[in-house]
């Protein structure tokens, strides 16, 4: 009986150990298959049933399978091994990097089935991953990698599959520098040539990129800071558009300046506005007399004003341009003062009035003079003598003692080469400049500023390094006229500077050209001899006019200095009248002369009068042009 149930339970157990299958490990990845059984569709026993076994033959061994209860199982699936491929691209591989400069690097990971993340590494340490929100057999990321300090990094890039396999990681080497380059900016618009009306708003567009980021745009006009624009944080590219009112006629210059975050800057190409005014332009005449003798000319003095420059100034008389003088160089003649006169008079009344033309054109007309041309019209306009105004004598202005400067720091004078106090325009004014230090010196800038300006402008900046002296001359090129001051700053490599003394001189607008007559004989010095006097006469004649000088030398000693006040030139006649009344010794001393002219030899044979009626006759000779 015992042996029964002994044969019985070794028996069940054999069946369990035959029907229950024991777990079988995963394959390691990347080995080959493990064999399985071929399938051909022949049922099997269920797992949790024990095969009975069989009774007529006690020794008989148990069956594993059981045929007579079949039912389908299905397969086990393929594991899937195979990794998923992945690329890392950046543009630009070989170029350093900045420090802080955002770098895009694309990832792109591809799988048989599907990839679910990407990772990025940094020298071995996951910098970051990104995750994809569905299956998908191809995932694209990109990542933003940048670093605080300089190094080498190497960058790898790894793809995972919905199984867990990783690709074979891909990778990149880096160089990330502390030096960055610099931005470039440049000015959009306006272009080309460009001009603008004072008060007139213009808008200033430019564009700055950078390697990293572009933190502030600054609008420069002629060397000073007018404005800036930065954006709500650090980005490349950055466009601006800036408005800017000028507020002085002439030629400006603009410049956009752009700064990164390591505060590196660049300046965009100078662009250069000029600039007008919309008012007309100031004119004032007068004219010599109202009541002129028969041959005489016309003589007005004029003076114009203009912001934008005095182009031209004529007379008109009777209606008509009788007389004109261009400016020599417009832009910087805000001023122009002229002599303008008008001969071969009809008698009669006539009008006569100026008008002046700015750059722009725009005209301004004095009030219309009346004046009459007559025979009778006496040459010799006298009138009360009035004294002239003793101006009073300004105080010195006090020089400031300049401040103790320590042994090493630098000096440096400026001269005006040539006439000391003015310099007329268009000519440069040519600025020695000299510098010297007990240490080296490192920069010289010279600055100029005119009154009312509350800014000066900065017009050159020099190179100083690895000299304890420094001598130039720099030639300026002056806007417009007017009284300037200039200075200048000196630095040495301790960090020491020092200013010079202001140097003040005056900008003088161009003189009018004059055209001078084609045949000018009466042109120098004449000297004449009588009984009564010596005369010297110095003509300067104003196309048919006459003006100049005359000394009176008498037998007694006496010497009277008097001026050309009245005279008219033909082709046989000459017509002038002396009036004393600036000398003192005989302030009512008049002589009027009547003269033939020869031209070959040049030679005047006058008869004059004084004031008393007195008549007397002198003979003058050329000595030639003075």
């Amino acid at each position: 009986m015992l042996k029964i149930f002994y044969l019985s339970l070794c028996v069940a157990c054999i069946g369990l150990a035959g029907c229950v299958p024991s777990p079988t490990a995963t394959p390691p990845r990347q080995t080959p298959f493990p064999t399985l059984a071929a399938f051909d569709g022949t049922a099997t026993a269920p797992s949790n049933q024990v095969n009975a076994p069989t009774a007529s033959a006690p020794n008989a061994t148990v069956a594993r399978r059981a045929t007579s209860t079949p039912r389908a199982t299905r397969a086990a699936p393929l594991a899937d091994t195979m990794p998923p491929l992945v690329q890392l691209t950046v543009q630009d591989p070989e170029l350093p990097i900045s420090t802080q400069q955002r770098v895009a690097l694309n990832v792109i990971g591809a799988d048989n089935e599907a990839v679910t993340r990407l990772e990025l590494y940094d020298n071995n340490v996951l910098y970051d991953e990104a995750t994809a929100s569905a299956p998908t057999g191809v995932f694209f990321n990109q990542f933003h990698w940048m670093r605080p300090t300089p190094g080498k990094h190497t960058l790898r890039a790894i793809a995972y599959d919905a199984h867990g396999n990783a690709s074979a990681p891909a990778e990149i080497a880096l160089n990330v520098i502390t030096n960055n380059r610099a931005p470039s900016v440049m000015i959009t618009s306006p272009s080309g040539l460009k001009d603008a009306e004072i008060g007139a708003p213009l808008v200033i567009q430019g564009v700055a990129t950078d390697d990293v980021a572009v933190t502030r745009i600054e609008l420069i006009v002629d060397n000073q800071l007018v404005t800036f624009v930065t954006p709500a944080e650090p980005i490349t590219p950055f466009a601006v558009a800036i408005p800017w009112t000028p507020l002085t006629t002439g030629a400006h210059n603009i410049v956009l300046r752009a700064y990164d975050n390591q505060q590196q800057s660049d300046d965009s190409l100078r662009y250069t506005v000029r600039t007008f005014d919309n008012q007309a332009p100031v004119v004032d005449a007068q004219i010599e007399r109202a009541n002129i003798p028969s041959g005489d000319a016309l003589v007005v003095e004029t003076l114009a004003l203009a912001n934008n420059g005095v182009a031209r100034v004529e007379l008109y008389v009777d209606e008509r341009v009788a007389a004109a003088v261009n400016s020599p160089s417009v832009a910087q003649q805000t001023s122009l003062h002229a002599t303008l006169f008008a001969d071969d008079l009809a008698d009669g009344a006539h009008s006569a009035y100026v008008r002046a033309y700015d750059l722009t054109g725009n005209t301004a007309d004095t009030p219309r003079v009346n004046f009459q041309v007559s025979p009778d019209a006496p040459r010799l306009g006298r009138g009360t003598p009035v004294a002239r105004a003793q101006p009073t004598a300004l105080p010195p202005t006090a020089t400031p003692t300049p401040p103790l400067q320590l042994p090493p720091a630098p000096t440096i004078q400026l001269q005006l080469e040539g006439d000391p106090l003015r310099v007329m325009l268009p000519d440069p004014a040519a600025i020695q400049i000299q510098a010297r230090g007990a240490s080296e010196l490192d920069r010289i800038e010279l600055w100029a500023r005119y009154p009312g300006e509350t800014t000066p402008q900065l017009l050159v900046q020099e190179n100083a390094k690895g000299a304890t002296e420094k001598n130039l001359t720099f030639q300026w090129d002056a806007p417009r006229a007017g009284i300037v001051e200039l200075y200048a700053h000196v630095f040495d490599s301790l960090g020491q500077s020092s200013e010079s003394a202001p140097l003040r001189f005056t900008l003088q607008a161009p003189d009018a050209v004059f055209t001078a007559p084609q045949n000018a004989p009466l042109n120098g010095i004449w000297i004449a001899e009588s009984p009564a006097a010596r005369f010297e006469a110095t003509f300067a004649p104003i196309g048919r006019a006459l003006r100049g000088v005359l000394v009176e030398k008498r037998a007694d000693g006496k010497v009277l200095n008097g001026r050309i006040v009245s005279g008219a030139v033909n082709d046989k006649t000459v017509l002038f009248a002396i009036d004393f009344s600036d000398d003192a010794r005989a302030p009512q001393h008049t002589l009027t002369f009547d003269c033939s002219y020869q031209a070959r030899p040049p030679i005047l044979t006058c008869n004059y009068t004084n004031e008393f009626g007195e008549r007397g006759s002198a003979i003058f000779t050329s000595l030639g042009q003075k």
